[in-house]
């Protein structure tokens, strides 16, 4: 291995995009945290009689519109930037060799990750990231181009799907993907009942569902879509230079709130530019924020979850079963979802103090320091001089 590669320095990080990594972890787990609470398969006959549903409805109504499907776009469209950071040093003698192996260990990862958690990314990134290595020598302006034509690939696919794929509605089409073999009374009534054994179950039904063709159709073009996007907006020096300018925020809203009026009345094949659009209207928001000194206060302390975004973000997962599946306190399918919200900020107040207290001893959280590595194959020191 050449000993041009070395770990990226602490002192090198760019604080912006650290704080968007974890403002997007923040925003992942109070969306995943309806899956590992099991509220999104509890049966509407059960929600009802759990206590104030009036404001677990006004919850919903809140975060699928809100935040459902906008964090992982940025997440996607963050890990493009770094993509297109490491193809700059693509002259390198072993570059693609250090590359496939770097992101061959995430895959690795993210399938560990997948066994516990089917809807995870880390895999899903790792393996497209492979397929934009034919990409490496483009410049800004041809991401650009090639977003714009997975778009459009995007919305074919989406329609031939339709022609030749029996329709379901969208909820259920993705509960069918991830959880086939159960009802949602069966799999609520495993996961508190059955302990160890419904967790293995649980494991064996999500290596069914990894490789599936319904799961990596027109997400296929969607993905890399948003890794091109990432590319294009670091490569040009929109995220740096431009995405604090106010007028950018509002140009992506119009076009956001236009894609969810798209998708709710005329089709949900416009839901990419819904998620797409809207994340970008997140991100320049931020970047318009920390330009201030009191947004840049309030979300400076975002930063250290974002540098653990890797650890953080795996953890949430582990941190879930323990909390909800039978394997550990069993609260799956019983909790309101004001509750489980409570449960969520919880959980993210704990994540942001504990990634402050490590990364004042270390400079890398457990799992990235692992993934470097194993990587970089040789000692590195994690300790703080």
């Amino acid at each position: 291995m050449s000993n041009n590669f070395h770990p990226t320095e602490v002192k090198n990080r760019i604080e912006l995009l650290d704080v968007l990594r974890g403002f997007a972890i923040a925003g992942v787990l109070l969306v995943n945290i309806l899956y590992f609470s099991g509220y999104i398969y509890t049966p509407f006959e059960d929600m009802a009689k759990m206590s104030f549903p009036q404001l677990n409805k006004t919850l919903i109504a809140i975060i699928f519109p809100v935040l459902l499907g906008k964090f992982y776009p940025i997440l996607g469209m963050l890990f493009g930037a770094g993509l297109f950071m490491q193809f700059k040093k693509k002259q390198n003698p072993g570059f693609m060799k250090f590359f496939i192996k770097r992101m061959s260990l995430l895959l690795l990862i993210g399938a560990l990750h997948e066994l516990i958690w089917p809807g995870d990314v880390v895999m899903v990134y790792a393996l497209f990231a492979f397929l934009m290595i034919p990409l490496r020598n483009f410049k800004p302006k041809q991401y650009l181009v090639f977003a714009v034509i997975m778009l459009i690939l995007n919305f074919v696919a989406l329609y031939l799907t339709d022609l030749f794929v029996p329709a379901k509605p969208i909820l259920e089409r993705t509960a069918h993907m991830h959880l086939s073999d159960f009802s949602p009374n069966e799999l609520v009534t495993m996961i508190q009942n059955d302990g160890f054994n419904g967790f293995i179950t649980l494991i064996k039904t999500h290596l069914g569902v990894v490789w599936t063709i319904e799961r990596y159709g027109s997400l296929s073009f969607r993905i890399l879509l948003i890794f091109a996007s990432g590319a294009y907006l670091f490569g040009s020096g929109f995220l740096m230079e431009k995405a604090h300018k106010l007028k950018y925020f509002f140009i992506f809203l119009v076009i956001g709130l236009l894609g969810s009026y798209l998708m709710y009345y005329v089709s949900w094949y416009f839901k990419i530019i819904d998620n797409l659009f809207l994340a970008l209207t997140y991100i320049t928001l931020v970047a318009v924020l920390m330009k201030t000194k009191l947004g840049y206060k309030m979300l400076k302390g975002l930063a250290p979850l974002g540098r653990m975004a890797l650890t953080n973000y795996i953890f949430q997962s582990v941190l879930g079963i323990i909390i909800f599946y039978g394997i550990g306190f069993g609260f799956f399918g019983k909790l309101p979802l004001y509750q489980i919200q409570v449960i969520g900020i919880v959980m993210l107040i704990t994540q942001i103090q504990f990634s402050k207290f490590w990364l004042k001893k270390y400079n890398f959280g457990p799992l990235e320091w692992l993934w470097r590595r194993l990587s970089y194959g040789k000692q590195l020191n994690n300790m703080k001089k």
